[in-house]
């Protein structure tokens, strides 16, 4: 199914930061420290993913993700070391919704090309908590990792 970027609505993207289950974000966070990956394959069980019945619901909900997390320090543009830089700027959210036009890609391009990895920072906070592993994806929610995560995202929000 293709959907019509302009169609989306993403204006209030960061109001809040935990729309679905915690979990969701734990698990996550734990893939990005084990491997890379692209928006699209981002929260693929949040609102049914890219194929759900509510594709804008999840692609805010991506978009808002990468945002805190690059924000926060603990995601970075795997190629794009430049997204990392731009914290103080909506940069991240524009070239999701718009495009890259200094490199001639849409949007849909970048949602499969735009890939992302954990930083040191994460990886010591998935250590503290025994998370960074396989394995830990099959955990119930670390709820003192969760705490720690949402002090983090109000810090910078």
């Amino acid at each position: 199914m293709l959907v019509k970027w302009q169609n989306l609505n993403f204006q209030n993207c960061e109001s809040d930061m935990f729309d679905f289950p915690e979990i969701a974000y734990q698990r996550q966070l734990i893939v990005a420290s084990l491997d890379d990956f692209t928006p699209n394959a981002t929260l693929s069980h949040v609102h049914g993913g890219q194929y759900g019945p509510n594709v804008q619901l999840w692609k805010n909900s991506v978009v808002n993700f990468l945002w805190i997390n690059v924000r926060c320090g603990l995601l970075e543009g795997t190629h794009r070391k430049d997204i990392s830089e731009r914290k103080d700027s909506d940069f991240l959210k524009e070239i999701l919704i718009n495009g890259d036009p200094t490199i001639g890609l849409d949007a849909e391009i970048l949602w499969n090309a735009l890939y992302f990895n954990s930083t040191e920072k994460l990886d010591e906070m998935l250590d503290k908590f025994q998370l960074r592993d396989w394995g830990a994806l099959g955990f119930e929610t670390n709820q003192l990792f969760i705490s720690e995560l949402k002090v983090l995202y109000g810090s910078v929000g």
